[in-house]
């Protein structure tokens, strides 16, 4: 199964008009079989088979990986009888 955006040469935002306009400059070009490019119009029209296809083949990576955080933390001594009781009450 082709990429149906590479096939009818369209982006992942595309509107109904410029997925038939693709079809018809695909078959103008011929460069893949006239069946490819009706199931890829067929998949990019219908909007649970096109959710798919965006599944399937994404237009390009959208996150991106994290960089990493120095975090300078000094802890003093802490007594614990200086803690209050009710201090954890909150979380309840």
């Amino acid at each position: 199964m082709n990429n149906p955006y590479e096939v009818l040469e369209v982006s992942q935002n595309a509107t109904k008009k410029e997925i038939i306009k693709g079809k018809m400059l695909a078959m103008k070009k011929r460069k893949f079989s006239l069946q490819d490019i009706q199931m890829a119009e067929k998949q990019l029209l219908n909007p649970s088979k096109r959710l798919i296809a965006d599944f399937m083949y994404p237009s390009r990576i959208k996150a991106k990986r994290p960089k990493a955080v120095k975090i300078n933390v000094t802890l003093k001594n802490i007594n614990i009888e200086d803690i209050p009781v009710d201090v954890f009450d909150s979380i309840k």
